[in-house]
Protein backbone atom coordinates (compact mmCIF):
# COMPACT_ATOMS: atom_id res chain seq x y z
CA UNK A 1 0.00 0.00 0.00
CA UNK A 2 2.73 2.29 0.87
CA UNK A 3 4.88 1.62 -2.66
CA UNK A 4 1.25 2.39 -4.56
CA UNK A 5 0.91 5.43 -2.54
CA UNK A 6 4.39 5.96 -3.25
CA UNK A 7 3.87 5.62 -7.28
CA UNK A 8 0.72 8.04 -7.28
CA UNK A 9 2.64 10.77 -5.75
CA UNK A 10 5.40 10.55 -8.13
CA UNK A 11 2.87 10.46 -11.07
CA UNK A 12 0.92 13.96 -9.92
CA UNK A 13 4.57 15.04 -9.38
CA UNK A 14 6.00 14.61 -12.78
CA UNK A 15 2.35 15.46 -13.99
CA UNK A 16 2.53 19.05 -12.19
CA UNK A 17 6.10 19.72 -13.33
CA UNK A 18 4.59 19.44 -17.11
CA UNK A 19 1.85 21.38 -17.06
CA UNK A 20 4.22 24.22 -15.40
CA UNK A 21 6.82 23.82 -17.57
CA UNK A 22 4.19 23.87 -20.94
CA UNK A 23 3.53 26.90 -23.24
CA UNK A 24 -0.06 28.45 -23.89
CA UNK A 25 -2.18 26.36 -26.42
CA UNK A 26 -3.40 29.10 -28.49
CA UNK A 27 -4.15 28.01 -31.96
CA UNK A 28 -1.29 28.80 -34.66
CA UNK A 29 -3.75 29.43 -37.32
CA UNK A 30 -5.68 31.67 -34.89
CA UNK A 31 -2.47 33.90 -34.21
CA UNK A 32 -1.82 34.09 -37.81
CA UNK A 33 -5.04 35.14 -38.85
CA UNK A 34 -5.23 37.89 -36.34
CA UNK A 35 -2.17 39.04 -37.63
CA UNK A 36 -2.62 39.43 -41.38
CA UNK A 37 -6.19 41.11 -40.59
CA UNK A 38 -5.04 43.66 -38.25
CA UNK A 39 -2.04 44.66 -40.49
CA UNK A 40 -3.73 44.74 -44.23
CA UNK A 41 -7.37 45.16 -43.67
CA UNK A 42 -7.62 48.06 -41.34
CA UNK A 43 -9.29 50.85 -42.65
CA UNK A 44 -6.64 53.10 -44.07
CA UNK A 45 -7.78 56.77 -44.48
CA UNK A 46 -8.58 57.44 -48.49
CA UNK A 47 -6.23 59.75 -50.28
CA UNK A 48 -7.53 63.19 -51.07
CA UNK A 49 -7.53 63.43 -55.21
CA UNK A 50 -6.49 66.12 -57.38
CA UNK A 51 -9.75 67.62 -58.91
CA UNK A 52 -9.21 66.56 -62.59
CA UNK A 53 -9.53 69.62 -64.38
CA UNK A 54 -12.19 70.22 -66.84
CA UNK A 55 -10.97 72.29 -70.33
CA UNK A 56 -13.74 73.34 -72.95
CA UNK A 57 -12.39 71.13 -75.59
CA UNK A 58 -12.55 68.37 -77.68
CA UNK A 59 -10.10 66.37 -79.87
CA UNK A 60 -8.71 68.18 -82.64
CA UNK A 61 -10.06 67.18 -86.16
CA UNK A 62 -7.16 66.51 -88.10
CA UNK A 63 -6.70 65.94 -92.21
CA UNK A 64 -3.92 64.58 -93.89
CA UNK A 65 -2.76 66.24 -97.02
CA UNK A 66 0.24 65.74 -99.04
CA UNK A 67 2.96 68.42 -98.90
CA UNK A 68 2.99 70.17 -102.48
CA UNK A 69 3.85 73.24 -104.61
CA UNK A 70 0.49 76.11 -104.70
CA UNK A 71 -0.25 74.70 -108.52
CA UNK A 72 -0.60 71.44 -107.62
CA UNK A 73 -3.38 69.18 -106.97
CA UNK A 74 -3.56 67.33 -104.04
CA UNK A 75 -5.91 64.86 -105.11
CA UNK A 76 -4.24 64.52 -108.65
CA UNK A 77 -0.93 63.66 -106.07
CA UNK A 78 -2.77 60.95 -104.10
CA UNK A 79 -4.25 59.51 -107.62
CA UNK A 80 -0.96 59.41 -109.49
CA UNK A 81 1.56 58.58 -106.93
CA UNK A 82 1.23 55.13 -105.03
CA UNK A 83 3.52 55.94 -102.58
CA UNK A 84 1.52 59.15 -101.82
CA UNK A 85 -1.99 57.47 -100.92
CA UNK A 86 -0.14 54.58 -99.20
CA UNK A 87 1.50 57.30 -96.83
CA UNK A 88 -1.65 59.23 -96.63
CA UNK A 89 -3.49 56.14 -95.64
CA UNK A 90 -1.25 54.63 -93.19
CA UNK A 91 -1.81 57.94 -91.34
CA UNK A 92 -4.83 57.94 -91.14
CA UNK A 93 -5.30 54.81 -90.18
CA UNK A 94 -2.99 55.42 -87.37
CA UNK A 95 -5.31 58.40 -86.22
CA UNK A 96 -8.67 56.33 -86.87
CA UNK A 97 -6.84 53.49 -84.53
CA UNK A 98 -6.20 56.59 -81.78
CA UNK A 99 -9.95 57.78 -81.97
CA UNK A 100 -9.60 61.18 -83.54
CA UNK A 101 -11.66 62.42 -85.98
CA UNK A 102 -10.47 62.52 -89.90
CA UNK A 103 -11.05 64.60 -92.69
CA UNK A 104 -10.23 62.92 -95.68
CA UNK A 105 -8.88 64.47 -98.54
CA UNK A 106 -10.28 61.51 -100.70
CA UNK A 107 -13.54 62.21 -99.97
CA UNK A 108 -13.87 66.31 -100.88
CA UNK A 109 -12.71 65.62 -104.27
CA UNK A 110 -14.38 68.73 -105.13
CA UNK A 111 -12.01 71.40 -104.66
CA UNK A 112 -13.95 74.41 -106.17
CA UNK A 113 -14.80 75.47 -102.78
CA UNK A 114 -10.68 75.72 -101.97
CA UNK A 115 -9.82 77.77 -104.71
CA UNK A 116 -12.78 80.06 -104.72
CA UNK A 117 -11.86 80.43 -100.97
CA UNK A 118 -8.66 80.78 -101.88
CA UNK A 119 -9.36 84.04 -104.19
CA UNK A 120 -11.70 85.16 -101.26
CA UNK A 121 -8.98 84.95 -98.43
CA UNK A 122 -6.04 86.50 -100.08
CA UNK A 123 -4.76 88.86 -103.57
CA UNK A 124 -1.94 86.45 -102.88
CA UNK A 125 -0.96 82.65 -103.30
CA UNK A 126 -1.35 80.91 -100.00
CA UNK A 127 -0.39 77.48 -99.60
CA UNK A 128 -3.15 75.07 -100.53
CA UNK A 129 -2.68 72.70 -97.20
CA UNK A 130 -3.76 75.68 -95.22
CA UNK A 131 -6.67 76.58 -97.39
CA UNK A 132 -8.12 72.60 -97.46
CA UNK A 133 -7.32 72.76 -93.81
CA UNK A 134 -9.72 75.55 -93.46
CA UNK A 135 -12.47 74.70 -95.90
CA UNK A 136 -13.07 71.18 -94.47
CA UNK A 137 -13.30 72.06 -90.89
CA UNK A 138 -10.02 70.98 -89.63
CA UNK A 139 -8.41 71.78 -86.31
CA UNK A 140 -4.83 70.55 -87.28
CA UNK A 141 -3.65 69.99 -90.76
CA UNK A 142 -0.47 67.21 -91.27
CA UNK A 143 1.36 67.52 -94.56
CA UNK A 144 3.50 64.55 -95.59
CA UNK A 145 5.85 63.68 -98.09
CA UNK A 146 8.62 60.80 -98.24
CA UNK A 147 11.02 59.09 -100.52
CA UNK A 148 12.52 55.61 -100.88
CA UNK A 149 16.11 56.20 -101.96
CA UNK A 150 19.40 54.38 -100.88
CA UNK A 151 17.70 51.04 -99.63
CA UNK A 152 15.93 52.99 -97.19
CA UNK A 153 11.86 54.12 -96.66
CA UNK A 154 11.58 57.69 -95.39
CA UNK A 155 8.20 59.51 -94.74
CA UNK A 156 8.46 63.11 -93.06
CA UNK A 157 5.41 64.70 -91.25
CA UNK A 158 4.95 68.04 -90.47
CA UNK A 159 1.61 69.40 -87.96
CA UNK A 160 0.19 73.10 -88.60
CA UNK A 161 -2.58 74.98 -86.61
CA UNK A 162 -4.84 75.35 -89.52
CA UNK A 163 -6.62 79.00 -88.30
CA UNK A 164 -3.14 80.74 -88.15
CA UNK A 165 -1.00 78.17 -90.07
CA UNK A 166 1.30 77.92 -87.67
CA UNK A 167 3.65 74.99 -87.87
CA UNK A 168 3.69 72.82 -84.43
CA UNK A 169 6.21 70.42 -85.60
CA UNK A 170 7.64 68.06 -87.65
CA UNK A 171 9.34 64.41 -87.61
CA UNK A 172 10.87 61.85 -89.87
CA UNK A 173 10.36 58.42 -89.82
CA UNK A 174 12.94 55.85 -91.49
CA UNK A 175 13.21 52.13 -91.91
CA UNK A 176 15.74 49.92 -94.07
CA UNK A 177 14.07 48.22 -96.97
CA UNK A 178 16.15 45.06 -97.58
CA UNK A 179 15.43 44.87 -100.98
CA UNK A 180 12.02 44.26 -100.44
CA UNK A 181 9.52 43.70 -103.16
CA UNK A 182 6.81 46.36 -103.90
CA UNK A 183 4.13 44.06 -102.31
CA UNK A 184 6.04 45.00 -98.75
CA UNK A 185 6.68 48.55 -99.56
CA UNK A 186 2.81 49.20 -97.68
CA UNK A 187 4.43 47.43 -94.76
CA UNK A 188 7.52 49.65 -94.59
CA UNK A 189 5.52 52.88 -95.26
CA UNK A 190 3.27 52.09 -92.37
CA UNK A 191 6.02 50.98 -90.39
CA UNK A 192 7.81 54.60 -91.07
CA UNK A 193 5.34 56.66 -90.31
CA UNK A 194 4.47 54.25 -86.74
CA UNK A 195 7.83 55.35 -85.82
CA UNK A 196 7.55 59.22 -87.02
CA UNK A 197 4.29 60.38 -85.71
CA UNK A 198 4.16 59.04 -81.47
CA UNK A 199 6.26 61.94 -80.90
CA UNK A 200 4.81 64.10 -83.81
CA UNK A 201 1.56 63.29 -81.51
CA UNK A 202 2.90 64.73 -78.31
CA UNK A 203 3.43 67.72 -80.27
CA UNK A 204 -0.05 68.09 -80.98
CA UNK A 205 -1.93 67.15 -77.92
CA UNK A 206 0.48 69.08 -75.59
CA UNK A 207 -0.39 72.11 -78.09
CA UNK A 208 -4.07 71.41 -78.83
CA UNK A 209 -4.69 70.75 -74.85
CA UNK A 210 -3.29 74.10 -74.19
CA UNK A 211 -4.72 75.96 -76.66
CA UNK A 212 -8.12 74.89 -76.14
CA UNK A 213 -8.30 76.22 -72.88
CA UNK A 214 -8.82 79.76 -74.62
CA UNK A 215 -11.93 77.97 -76.67
CA UNK A 216 -12.49 76.87 -80.07
CA UNK A 217 -10.35 79.35 -82.50
CA UNK A 218 -12.30 80.22 -85.66
CA UNK A 219 -10.67 82.85 -88.30
CA UNK A 220 -12.91 85.46 -89.27
CA UNK A 221 -11.98 87.73 -92.25
CA UNK A 222 -13.95 90.99 -92.59
CA UNK A 223 -14.24 92.74 -95.51
CA UNK A 224 -14.56 96.76 -95.13
CA UNK A 225 -17.10 98.30 -97.80
CA UNK A 226 -15.55 101.14 -99.99
CA UNK A 227 -17.73 103.97 -98.07
CA UNK A 228 -15.26 103.55 -95.22
CA UNK A 229 -11.75 105.39 -96.09
CA UNK A 230 -9.64 108.11 -94.11
CA UNK A 231 -10.79 108.83 -90.76
CA UNK A 232 -14.11 106.97 -90.95
CA UNK A 233 -12.19 103.49 -91.66
CA UNK A 234 -9.79 103.86 -88.45
CA UNK A 235 -13.11 104.70 -86.88
CA UNK A 236 -15.55 101.60 -88.17
CA UNK A 237 -12.16 99.68 -87.42
CA UNK A 238 -11.82 100.23 -83.74
CA UNK A 239 -15.42 100.25 -83.49
CA UNK A 240 -16.01 97.02 -84.96
CA UNK A 241 -12.86 95.10 -82.53
CA UNK A 242 -14.14 96.84 -79.63
CA UNK A 243 -17.72 95.31 -80.31
CA UNK A 244 -16.43 92.28 -81.27
CA UNK A 245 -14.26 92.13 -78.02
CA UNK A 246 -17.42 92.42 -76.47
CA UNK A 247 -18.50 89.10 -77.48
CA UNK A 248 -15.27 87.13 -77.25
CA UNK A 249 -12.69 88.19 -74.57
CA UNK A 250 -9.98 86.22 -76.38
CA UNK A 251 -8.90 87.03 -80.21
CA UNK A 252 -5.85 88.34 -81.89
CA UNK A 253 -5.23 90.13 -85.14
CA UNK A 254 -3.22 88.82 -88.19
CA UNK A 255 -3.92 91.74 -90.12
CA UNK A 256 -5.53 95.06 -90.62
CA UNK A 257 -5.43 96.66 -93.72
CA UNK A 258 -7.79 99.73 -95.29
CA UNK A 259 -10.01 97.14 -96.81
CA UNK A 260 -9.50 93.68 -94.12
CA UNK A 261 -9.63 92.73 -90.71
CA UNK A 262 -8.09 89.45 -90.41
CA UNK A 263 -8.26 87.57 -86.99
CA UNK A 264 -8.67 84.23 -84.97
CA UNK A 265 -11.20 84.39 -82.26
CA UNK A 266 -11.69 81.67 -79.57
CA UNK A 267 -15.49 81.20 -78.84
CA UNK A 268 -16.47 78.57 -76.08
CA UNK A 269 -18.47 76.23 -76.65
CA UNK A 270 -21.25 76.47 -74.13
CA UNK A 271 -21.98 80.16 -75.76
CA UNK A 272 -21.15 79.36 -79.24
CA UNK A 273 -21.47 75.93 -79.99
CA UNK A 274 -21.01 76.30 -84.12
CA UNK A 275 -19.22 78.31 -86.46
CA UNK A 276 -22.83 79.74 -87.08
CA UNK A 277 -23.16 80.66 -83.68
CA UNK A 278 -20.25 82.88 -83.65
CA UNK A 279 -20.89 84.41 -87.07
CA UNK A 280 -24.49 85.57 -85.44
CA UNK A 281 -22.72 86.98 -82.22
CA UNK A 282 -20.62 88.59 -84.85
CA UNK A 283 -23.44 90.14 -86.92
CA UNK A 284 -25.29 91.20 -84.38
CA UNK A 285 -22.38 92.89 -82.57
CA UNK A 286 -21.47 95.28 -86.11
CA UNK A 287 -25.31 95.38 -87.46
CA UNK A 288 -25.33 99.07 -85.78
CA UNK A 289 -22.12 99.91 -88.04
CA UNK A 290 -23.13 98.98 -91.17
CA UNK A 291 -24.73 96.02 -93.66
CA UNK A 292 -23.42 92.70 -92.11
CA UNK A 293 -23.16 90.07 -95.11
CA UNK A 294 -21.59 86.54 -95.04
CA UNK A 295 -19.24 85.72 -98.32
CA UNK A 296 -18.51 82.24 -97.34
CA UNK A 297 -18.84 79.97 -93.86
CA UNK A 298 -16.99 76.72 -93.22
CA UNK A 299 -16.35 74.77 -89.86
CA UNK A 300 -13.61 77.01 -89.54
CA UNK A 301 -13.61 80.03 -91.78
CA UNK A 302 -16.24 83.05 -91.63
CA UNK A 303 -15.52 85.28 -94.51
CA UNK A 304 -17.96 88.80 -94.32
CA UNK A 305 -18.46 92.17 -95.57
CA UNK A 306 -19.24 94.92 -93.50
CA UNK A 307 -20.69 97.94 -96.04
Amino acid sequence: MRRFCFLLWGISLIALVACASSKPTTNVKERSDEVFSSAFFQETPQKTEEPELKYDFQEPVIMVIPAISNNASAIEVIKQNPFAKTTMESINEYLTEKSYKVRSLEGNEDLTEVLQIQNDISDKEEDMSYIAGLTFGADIYITFSGSIRNDMVTVELSAYETTTARLLGSKTGMVKDHGLDKSNQRYLVQTAVKKAFPALEKTIHAYWQEDSKKGIPYKVIINLGERFSGEILEDIQDKSLTSIRANFSNFKINQMTEKTIDLVLYAKATEHPDVYAVYSAIKASLSDKGVVQKNNITNKLIIMELN
